[in-house]
């Protein structure tokens, strides 16, 4: 038996552990179904390596579930249940105790406080799309208590999507870029639309070449680019504000910004013997 061509991003597999799930696709020493986490901490790096100075793949969001498949020496190795994405997070930011998602957090960051009262002392902060459980969802003093009896400012959360992507990548504007980043705290690309389009309930893979493959249908070279369409360059990817304008997250700027599209294809055809800008894709919302 060979082995599939499998992407070691979204793929659980090790030459000595894999998921159970792949046991007859992969050759592994050892195969595991893996156990349920939910991730406890407002933001956790995910790494390639069982290091803390390894490089960030991406980041895990207050509330996400998480597939461990091993415990090592105060990391975690295992699966994002959102993205798929793989790696290794610190032990300490998870827990097996799982609490159902009700609400997500829309504004770009919020606090727990362990009373309904902003003058308390908060216990934790939170970023855009993590997920709480709301145990009452009539508000005390304008908040909501949580399933660990802490309380969250109502308006700051919600138990539905939105409609415009576009319009929830714009509250990033500014924002400082990170790779691996997916919050209002570093930010990057892809991240940026990944978090955009979740927030407005459309799935979307991790990076923006993945993103490129299995989101929306590339315009035609008649179709003039529109709000929301999405341009994807070699290893960058933006939203279309109109004709002619780009919202993205870049190491250019450091920060999340609008610029010129041909601002953009020129910057990047310094940077790759590729096409500069590959094509603009149309999502059906």
């Amino acid at each position: 038996m060979s082995d599939l061509v499998l992407d070691p991003r979204i793929t659980p597999a090790r030459g000595d552990l894999a998921a159970r799930s792949l046991e007859g696709k992969v050759t592994a020493e050892k195969f595991c179904s893996g156990n349920d986490y939910q991730l406890v901490h407002g933001l956790t790096n995910l790494h390639n390596r069982p290091d803390i100075k390894s490089n960030t793949n991406t980041q895990l969001l207050y509330g996400e579930h998480f597939t461990v498949y091993e415990i090592l020496d105060g990391w975690a190795w295992g699966q994002a249940s959102r993205d798929k994405y793989v790696g290794y997070c610190r032990v300490d930011a998870l827990s097996p105790d799982i609490f159902p998602t009700t609400h997500h957090v829309t504004s770009l960051c919020t606090y727990i406080f362990p009373e309904p009262d902003p003058k308390s002392p908060p216990i934790g902060k939170i970023f855009m799309m993590s997920d709480v459980s709301v145990i009452n969802d009539v508000p005390k003093n304008g908040f909501v208590q949580l399933v660990d009896n802490n309380w969250i400012y109502a308006t700051h959360i919600s138990n539905i999507s939105g409609t415009d992507p576009v319009s929830e990548a714009l509250k990033f504007l500014y924002s400082p870029y990170l790779w691996g980043g997916k919050s209002s705290m570093g930010i990057d690309c892809s991240g940026l639309i990944q978090l955009a389009l979740s927030a407005a309930g459309i799935s979307a893979p991790r990076d923006s070449d993945l993103q490129a493959e299995m989101i929306g249908t590339p315009l035609s070279d008649d179709d003039i680019p529109q709000n929301g369409d999405i341009a994807f360059f070699p290893g960058h990817v933006g939203f279309m504000l109109d004709d002619m304008h780009l919202l993205h997250a870049n190491a250019h700027h450091m920060r999340v910004s609008i610029d010129p599209l041909r601002d953009v294809i020129d910057i990047i055809s310094f940077q790759t013997d590729e096409p500069p800008l590959r094509f603009i894709k149309r999502l059906e919302i």
